[in-house]
């Protein structure tokens, strides 16, 4: 994970500072890559199990959807023939 850069340190008081070395550690990761793996492989699979979760809700929610609209419209023709039934009825008492 980390890996060890040599850095010269020039310090000009005397030619042997020169050659000193200083050891720094740094990281390979760059950006917020970490715990939470936003990006590569994980990222990718963690997004797509969502999508299918998102995809699967709507569906449900289709369905349900699709449903109240075929009750709604069995309603509706139920109310229509009420209503054709009570003209039919009303014309003849005229």
């Amino acid at each position: 994970m980390f890996s060890k850069s040599v850095q010269r340190v020039s310090v000009p008081t005397s030619r042997m500072a020169n050659l000193r070395l200083a050891k720094r550690f740094t990281s390979y990761q760059t950006g917020s890559e970490g715990a939470t793996a936003a990006s590569g492989s994980f990222g990718q699979k963690e997004k797509a199990i969502e999508n299918q979760y998102a995809r699967a809700q709507d569906a449900e929610k289709l369905k349900l959807l699709r449903e109240a609209l075929h009750k709604q419209e069995k309603d509706t023709a139920a109310l229509k023939k009420d209503l054709e039934a009570l003209e039919k009825k009303h014309s003849e008492t005229k």
